[in-house]
């Protein structure tokens, strides 16, 4: 755990932020990341960046959460060099486990007045990407929901090329090219803290799938769980697509939005990239089984599957279902080792439970947001787990835990 880190804003206006940092290391993380082995006269305090395609005025109280979640719990102190509500810097402090302290002036002429913002009953706002999940999460929330996406640059630029489309309020950030970003899963989250007081949201949703369970149960995705920098910004949970598979979200997609699956599938991921490979054979096996097939253009394969069955749980649960919808063929160009032995196993399976959404997820989903939930799916042709796919689901989890004690010796 690293002792220390201070956050002092250097821009701050409606269109932009730039915060320094007194943390060692590049000015910009590049792509070899090698910075630590610099010697220290190369290295500079490290500068985090935003920006906004529209006027957005952040709060003291927004910035610390959205900063909080690049801290993670790896320091035992954060300094913020600016206002910072009593309430915020209590509960930044109780999920990071550091001591917070906040002095300084108020913002800049971008802050907004205060600290979190009355939320307007009902409005969500959803973490956007354009992939598969938050796509198919978009036409199971209200339509009034606010979007709000992350463009990262780079390599990500393919992201925004479609995402834009859709109109969200972009936050165009240099996250991914420091060291920051790997200190908490939640910086995917942090436009939605940011501009909080413009969305004035009561719930925040992420395009999380079933499959980020791994399948477990009795968990805090069970519970509705609000990670706490987004619970003290006021939002609760509200994820429409936890319940649903890979598979289901291509079906509510199918029903809903059939012209924008080939574009965001190539927006997804590189050329020969794993993501890709898994979600375009996906989508071929699964809308070809329900009479919907769509043409998808071809992409550029690796020379072998990144992944060997038993080492990733999405990628052999993908292969599984699409060996049972007859197309073991695709399941070979996922993963290596797909014995002919799993081949037969996988016929005596129930996999009818991939096209289908676990109610588990669903059962402390927010109350008011739930008729537009069960209609969307209804229009989707997506039911509810029976006894019996619960029963299938639980037997896939089995035999691939089982698979992999095997593996492992």
């Amino acid at each position: 755990m690293t002792s220390r880190i201070s956050f002092h804003p250097h821009t701050w206006t409606k269109r932009a932020l730039v915060v320094h940092t007194d943390l060692p290391g590049p000015r910009e993380w590049g792509p070899e990341q090698l910075w630590r082995l610099l010697p220290a006269r190369a290295q500079r305090p490290v500068r985090v960046s935003f920006a906004f395609n529209r006027d957005v005025a952040v709060t003291g109280d927004g910035l610390a959460l959205a900063l909080s979640t690049l801290t993670g719990k790896n320091f035992e102190r954060i300094d913020f060099g600016f206002e910072v509500s009593a309430g915020v810097r209590e509960a930044i402090a109780e999920w990071t486990q550091a001591e917070v302290n906040a002095e300084g002036v108020p913002g800049g002429e971008g802050a907004a007045p205060g600290g979190v913002a009355e939320p307007t009953p009902g409005k969500v706002v959803l973490n956007f990407s354009g992939g598969f999940d938050s796509l198919a999460a978009r036409y199971l929330l209200p339509e009034d929901h606010a979007l709000v996406s992350l463009d990262f640059g780079g390599r990500f630029s393919r992201e925004r090329e479609f995402f834009q489309r859709f109109d969200p309020i972009r936050v165009e950030t240099n996250v991914v090219r420091t060291p920051l970003w790997a200190n908490s899963w939640s910086f995917i989250g942090l436009g939605t803290l940011l501009t909080v007081a413009t969305t004035r949201a009561e719930y925040c949703s992420f395009g999380s799938i079933l499959e980020s369970t791994r399948f477990k149960r009795g968990s805090a995705y069970e519970n509705n769980f609000t990670f706490p920098p987004f619970a003290a910004a006021g939002m609760t949970n509200a994820a429409p697509t936890l319940g649903l598979t890979e598979a289901g979200t291509v079906l509510v997609l199918a029903h809903n939005a059939p012209e924008l699956l080939a574009d965001s599938l190539q927006s997804l991921a590189g050329p020969r990239e794993e993501k890709l490979v898994r979600k375009r054979a996906l989508v071929e096996a699964v809308l070809a089984a329900a009479g919907t097939p769509v043409t998808l253009p071809r992409i550029e394969m690796p020379a072998e599957p990144y992944f060997t069955f038993g080492d990733n749980f999405t990628t052999d649960l993908t292969a599984m279902y699409l060996s049972w919808l007859g197309r073991p063929d695709l399941a070979r160009q996922l993963v290596r080792g797909f014995s002919q032995q799993i081949v037969r196993d996988v016929r005596g399976m129930d996999f009818d439970f991939m096209r289908k959404a676990d109610g588990r997820m669903y059962r402390n989903y927010p109350e008011p947001l739930h008729a537009m939930l069960t209609a969307g799916l209804d229009q989707a042709g997506i039911e509810y787990y029976s006894a019996q796919d619960a029963e299938a689901n639980a037997e896939f989890l089995r035999y691939w835990q089982a698979f992999k004690a095997k593996q492992a010796g």
